[in-house]
């Protein structure tokens, strides 16, 4: 899967969509990092590698 096929399954689906905004919405460092964490054990997609960083520029 490319990284535009991935924004586009996060940006039409709710259950994505509300685990990225708890990513933005964190607090602190430790918030966004556990958040980050999930998002990622639960979707399989690294936010922080070159697809994830172009997806959340997507988004």
């Amino acid at each position: 899967m490319n990284a535009l096929q991935v924004a586009e399954k996060i940006k039409n689906n709710q259950a994505w969509k509300r685990a990225y905004n708890k990513i933005i919405k964190a607090k602190n460092h430790d918030d966004r990092m556990l958040a980050y964490q999930e998002f990622e054990n639960k979707f399989g997609i690294n936010l922080n590698d070159r697809i994830g960083i172009y997806v959340k520029g997507f988004l």
